[in-house]
């Protein structure tokens, strides 16, 4: 009976010691993870300005006298000495995020580098709610970016992920290192680019569209009546399309696929350019 009873405790130990193992192999694998929310008031329209070195950004239209910020703090335990570092700086993020507010001017993560190089080692993610009238710029050096409902001009950029942006009215400049670019009832200026990706972008121009990757496919959809002065290249594939063009002389080169000219009468500037990949315009 106890040569049971010792075997037993000798298993529940072994047991209990090979959790504690694989709990802390877990947290080392995932690192520690926090989060801090902040609610800012404003009146009138809204400059923001957000930056992350490592995460994504999400931003979406609120209502018109706040902005509503939620953060996603990751510390990766393999970039500090101990776990304990690392909970300790994320639990100081947590109670002092990378945040400044100046009237209607909101700068989000750009001090983060200035007070402490620690904080280099982690990973913030944004999901932001701002007026539809903001002014808008935001960067990733590596994490997805999405804008939704907004009305002012836009700036956006990321080293490596993609792009989303849906019901933009105003002026667009967006760009990616690596990732693709899809955009849903714009009607604005656009300017997008990415180094290898495709774009997708739909919707109604309003000025012109200038649209470049070096690796990828592009696709348009414009209103069925569109009118446009088209100047698309394409270095390896081919311009698609179901509408009626009039040549500019001098202007059209099947081998490089090359096609410029006025559809329906003409309108606003459609530059298109992509180093490999196809075209299409419906």
């Amino acid at each position: 009976m106890r040569s049971s009873l010792h075997y037993s405790l000798i298993v529940l130990v072994a047991f209990i010691a090979a959790s504690l193992a694989t709990g802390n192999a877990t947290a080392q694998r995932n690192g520690i993870e926090g989060s801090f929310t902040r609610t800012l008031n404003v009146s009138g329209t809204v400059d923001l300005d957000v930056a992350t070195g490592s995460g994504s950004i999400d931003i979406k239209q609120g209502s018109g006298s706040t902005v509503e910020i939620r953060g996603t703090v990751r510390a990766g335990t393999d970039r500090f000495r101990s776990d304990s570092d690392a909970q300790n700086i994320v639990r100081d993020i947590e109670s002092n995020p990378p945040i400044e507010q100046t009237c209607n001017v909101i700068r989000i993560g750009r001090n983060q580098d200035d007070r402490d190089r620690s904080r280099n080692n982690v990973s913030i993610s944004y999901e932001i709610t701002i007026p539809s009238q903001a002014s808008v710029r935001s960067h990733s050096g590596s994490g997805r970016i999405s804008v939704s409902g907004l009305n002012g001009p836009l700036e956006t950029s990321t080293g490596s992920g993609s792009i989303t942006l849906t019901d933009i009215r105003g002026r667009i400049n967006v760009s990616t290192g690596s990732g693709s670019i899809n955009a849903t009832r714009v009607t604005s200026e656009f300017k997008a680019s990415t180094g290898s990706g495709g774009i997708t972008v739909e919707g109604e121009q309003t000025g012109r569209w200038d649209l470049e990757t070096g690796s990828g496919s592009v696709n348009i959809r414009l209103p069925q009546n569109a009118g446009f002065d088209l100047n698309a290249h394409t270095g390896s594939g081919g311009v698609y399309g179901d509408f009626p063009i009039t040549l500019q002389a001098g202007r059209i080169d099947r081998r490089q696929n090359d096609l410029s000219g006025k559809v329906r009468g003409g309108g606003y500037a459609l530059d298109v350019r992509t180093g490999s990949g196809s075209i299409r315009i419906d």
